[in-house]
């Protein structure tokens, strides 16, 4: 076999075993992929769905506004999308700790909603980033986790035939959280103004940068922190080399450009999401 990594490994094991198998995809996929040709790719390569985590974004996103509300007099209120960011926060400003917001990061919400609308089916996460190996790991719900420099090498080495598809995703479709991969973009899609006073609210990206604004004493309220610089595009398991301002016009040309094409079925949180638990403690 060639010089795969354990996770190709584990991938082709699962697709060529017949195994009925989801792909959730970040929405920062479109920096490496062509959003066009994507999802008929990955149908070809084996997979029986494919979805983007932007649903499970939607729930988390709805979960914060409404412990936010709920708790209000609460000092402060970190993210906990990126485990990066949790681990960081844990590691060096333990203080802080009680302030993440207790909630699943998108890909957990989402790896939840299809466990419990396709129960029998493996999943397969395609990430910007190691770090979702380790979170996939712990969570026990993910099956294998495959970063977007290991999905280019298996496509080019695999050279799948397109199986044409009438959208781009299947069901679980969500519009305005595909910006969550841009520093911002959680805040973005929480409408933090309405929630929030002037001022109470930062949204930054890095390591250092973190690390520097925790130092300080902060006193805002909400912090919107990505660990990596630029936000998820950044990762360490994206493919392309461009500068970041390229990364981010891609992402923005997805969110104007999907508005446009005939997506798959539209339902309420309710149907996919009733009797899941998307709390978590740290």
């Amino acid at each position: 076999m060639r010089n795969y990594s354990l996770d190709q490994i584990l991938l082709l094991e699962l697709l060529a075993f017949k195994e009925d198998v989801s792909l959730l995809v970040a929405p920062s996929f479109v920096v490496d992929f062509d959003y066009k040709t994507f999802v008929p790719l990955m149908k070809g390569i084996g997979f029986d769905h494919v979805f983007e985590i932007t649903f499970g974004a939607k729930v988390v996103t709805q979960s914060y506004q409404k412990y936010i509300v709920e708790n209000k007099d609460q000092e402060k209120f970190i993210s906990s999308t990126c485990p990066m960011c949790v681990n960081l926060i844990s590691a060096r400003f333990p203080s802080e700790k009680k302030f993440l917001l207790p909630f699943d990061s998108p890909m957990i919400a989402m790896a939840k909603i299809v466990k419990k609308n396709f129960p029998k089916e493996k999943i397969v996460f395609l990430s910007p980033c190691t770090a979702k190996k380790f979170e996939a790991k712990d969570s026990g719900l993910i099956d294998c986790v495959i970063t977007f420099k290991e999905l280019k090498q298996l496509i080019e080495n695999v050279n799948p035939k397109p199986i044409e598809c009438s959208h781009l995703f299947d069901k679980f479709y969500n519009d305005f959280t595909k910006i969550y991969p841009l520093s911002g973009g959680l805040s973005k899609t929480m409408n933090v103004k309405k929630i929030f006073a002037q001022n109470q609210t930062i949204s930054i990206e890095g390591q250092k940068s973190i690390v520097k604004l925790f130092e300080s004493n902060p006193k805002q309220k909400f912090f919107d922190i990505l660990y990596c610089n630029g936000g998820c595009i950044g990762g360490n398991g994206i493919n392309i080399k461009t500068p970041t301002f390229f990364k981010k016009h891609s992402v923005k040309s997805y969110i104007k450009n999907a508005k446009k094409e005939k997506i798959g079925e539209r339902m309420g949180l309710n149907k996919y999401t009733k009797g899941i638990n998307f709390s978590k403690k740290f």
